[in-house]
């Protein structure tokens, strides 16, 4: 065999048989630096007041990724007052996408901060919990991907208990050149909901769908207080519903529009809406004292001229505006049906 072949053939070999300890070390010194940046984290959070505790982290995902599961995190934060622990956290990576970011954590949480401007304790289960997060090079999120499925979430104080089902969120940030422009971009489904008693409404505890696809016009809000909202509203900021949906009970109700903030920092929401179902919700309405009977005959009536056949040969579809405004109240055309919980500002 010729003196060239032999060395190509070796040169081959030591790059077959190097490239898995190559590779092996740079995956180890990768985590060190990672690991290393989660540390600068910590300490930098906890110089702005923050308190963060955990267990010892355990790396592993070897060799396609790179992963960090830690136990029994817990993080709170002075201002506004917000207090998460969970069981455990895993955070993971592509060694060679970094910027991809995946958050599972299924299992027990308790979160307590405020709730209708009080602080409330949440003892939640979820059966499996997800956050998909892609950052640019400046560590700031450009999109995100909330996946819940089978969630039970109680306020410790009262014992109320909420459920979920499924439910998925997607957000993605887009570049603005005018104030005006479109800065987030949202896409919300939630399946099976149930409500304690006490919020039940008047269609019962079960929602089988809540969806919602908007975008968010000015630059949103950065945290809850008053003074954010207003400069928001005032720069001339809405959301834009491209599509909502909310199923409850026999009541479909769909509808596009916009939503915005009133003088009172209250929402004024306008929709052009599509309601079938709407004399179970009449008749929902008297059922729990919110309507008399007098005014649901009216309100059937009003409200069946303006009602026309479905195109699928389903129930009547009603095509009327929706609105909630003058202090939360929620108007189908022309008749009131319910009153929207205020918005708390801090």
């Amino acid at each position: 065999m010729r003196p060239a072949r032999i060395i190509a053939i070796a040169a081959a070999a030591l790059v077959v048989l190097g490239a898995p300890a190559a590779y092996t070390a740079y995956w180890f010194a990768l985590g060190g630096q990672v690991e290393l940046g989660i540390q600068r984290w910590e300490t930098d959070r906890r110089a702005e007041g923050y308190v963060i505790k955990h267990g010892p982290m355990q790396r592993g995902g070897f060799p396609f990724a790179l992963s960090f599961t830690i136990p029994q995190p817990e993080i709170a934060r002075p201002d506004p007052p917000l207090a998460w622990r969970a069981e455990t956290l895993t955070v993971s990576a592509k060694p060679w996408a970094l910027q991809d970011v995946s958050f599972r954590f299924p299992g027990r949480h308790e979160l307590a901060g405020p709730v209708d401007g009080k602080p409330r304790l949440i003892d939640a289960a979820i059966g499996d919990g997800q956050l998909d997060v892609l950052f640019d090079g400046r560590g700031r999120a450009l999109a995100a991907q909330l996946d819940l499925k089978q969630v039970e979430a109680k306020f410790a104080d009262t014992g109320e208990l909420f459920r979920i089902a499924a439910a998925r969120s997607v957000m993605r940030r887009r570049a603005m050149t005018a104030v005006t422009d479109v800065s987030l971009e949202t896409d919300t489904k939630i399946a099976g909901l149930v409500l304690p008693a006490a919020q039940a409404g008047p269609l019962g505890p079960e929602i089988a769908a809540i969806n919602a696809l908007a975008n968010v016009i000015g630059q949103a809000p950065e945290n809850g207080t008053r003074e954010a909202a207003a400069r928001w509203r005032d720069a001339g900021g809405y959301i834009e519903i491209k599509e909502a949906q909310l199923v409850w009970n026999r009541v479909d109700i769909r509808g596009t529009g916009t939503a915005r903030l009133d003088a009172t920092l209250q929402p004024d929401i306008r929709l052009d809406g599509r309601v079938r179902g709407v004399d179970t919700l009449i008749d929902a309405l008297v059922a729990t004292g919110q309507m008399r009977v007098p005014e649901s005959i009216l309100a059937k009536g009003v409200l069946a001229g303006l009602s026309r056949p479905a195109d699928d040969g389903g129930p009547p579809v009603l095509r009327v505006p929706i609105s909630v405004r003058e202090g939360n109240r929620v108007y189908l055309g022309p008749v009131r049906v319910g009153r929207m919980q205020p918005l708390v500002w801090r």
